[in-house]
């Protein structure tokens, strides 16, 4: 009988403690490239769900169902990595064993075994937060913080001294004009940095909107919004005006602008309204009805498909349909983002300090 050489077995072991090393050395790499592999799936993954989630409230909204939301709490993923070496050596003659045996072997297993938490969003302060009108410092970030604010603050104002912009149109009771003029005007004179929300240093801190009057270009436009608002016109050679702005129906009377704003609730309202559900549901009287929409809803449209689409920004099937936002329709788009955005805002805010029941999904291989 007779067997490897001890001179080859020394070096085979010492390949197999050298592969060892390097496999068990791959584990201190193994966080960053778990970072690489998971962190955008996870985070991608948790978006996609909560656009689906916020379009099915839109639904069930339209069809007068109570709904139900979840927020991802906590993904904890625990990562492992088993690694293997072999060595396979022969005894007796060689023509028994060879070609047939493999001197070294390894292999390493990568396993990732996350752990989903969820937390249902309900509560007293959940509901006086989606029935609360958005605050004026939000409304007034974006419109500083946007390209193109005049979208944004058609969707959240819904009055600004005494100018109306409802969310459905009534017989008899056409949209009052000024107030595009108003958001219009707005918008332009803040492209051009010469409209600025500012918030006083002294007193309570309240907003207040700056006019600013050194370039005369835009003097005639500035002129135009005061007017509109009911405002007195500037201070001969005056070099900015100082308008406070509050959450009011009406500020003619004490020299300031008065603005109501919308809710989460009222938002998701309009986005039902833009629905479009089978004829037969409305007059079955399973589906609301609503008037024709204002000036927020005019653009907005959730199509409804037999099949699942091929381009959607988001897609859920619902009463045996397919419902989805195009996603070349910029417009309704841009909606949903703004009242996603403010939502989880909300969302965030009523779970803070909160001890709700939470469900932990362990996900396995």
């Amino acid at each position: 009988m007779s067997f490897i050489d001890t001179t080859q077995r020394s070096g085979t072991r010492w390949i197999a403690t050298c592969i060892l090393i390097f496999l068990l050395s791959g584990c201190a790499v193994v966080g960053p490239r778990a970072i690489n592999s998971g962190r955008l799936a996870y985070n991608e993954s948790i978006s996609k769900t909560n656009e689906q989630q916020m379009l099915m409230e839109v639904l069930r909204g339209r069809y007068e169902e109570r709904g139900s939301l979840l927020a991802v709490s906590s993904v904890t993923a625990n990562v492992r990595v088993v690694t293997t070496v072999g060595l396979q050596a022969g005894a007796g003659n060689d023509s028994s064993y060879a070609g047939n045996l493999v001197p070294l072997s390894a292999g390493a297993v990568y396993e990732e075994n996350p752990t989903i938490s969820y937390t249902p969003v309900a509560g007293e302060k959940y509901l006086r937060q989606v029935m609360s009108p958005v605050p004026v410092p939000t409304i007034a970030q974006m419109a500083t913080s946007l390209q193109n604010p005049q979208p944004y603050l058609i969707a959240l104002i819904s009055s600004i001294n005494g100018i109306y912009n409802p969310e459905f149109t009534r017989p008899g009771d056409p949209p009052d004009e000024r107030f595009a003029q108003v958001v219009a005007i707005m918008s332009e004179l803040i492209a051009v940095h010469r409209l600025h929300w500012v918030r006083e240093s002294t007193g309570d801190g309240e907003l207040s909107i700056l006019l600013d009057h050194t370039d005369p270009a835009q003097e005639s436009r500035i002129r135009e919004l005061l007017s509109l608002l009911g405002l007195p016109p500037p201070a001969p050679d005056a070099k900015s005006t100082v308008v406070p702005v509050a959450l009011a129906l009406d500020g003619r009377k004490t020299g300031t602008i008065g603005v109501t704003t919308r809710s989460v609730f009222k938002l998701i309202e309009v986005l039902s309204a833009a629905v479009d559900v089978p004829p037969s549901h409305i007059s079955q009287g399973m589906a609301l009805e609503y008037p024709p929409p204002g000036l927020v809803g005019q653009k907005l449209r959730i199509h409804r498909s037999e099949t699942r689409p091929e381009q959607a920004s988001v897609a859920v099937r619902y009463r045996d349909h397919w419902y989805f936002v195009d996603d070349r329709d910029l417009e309704t788009k841009r909606f949903f983002k703004m009242v996603g955005a403010i939502w989880s805002s909300n969302m965030a805010e009523a779970s803070s300090g909160a001890r709700a029941p939470m469900l932990t999904v362990p996900v396995s291989r």
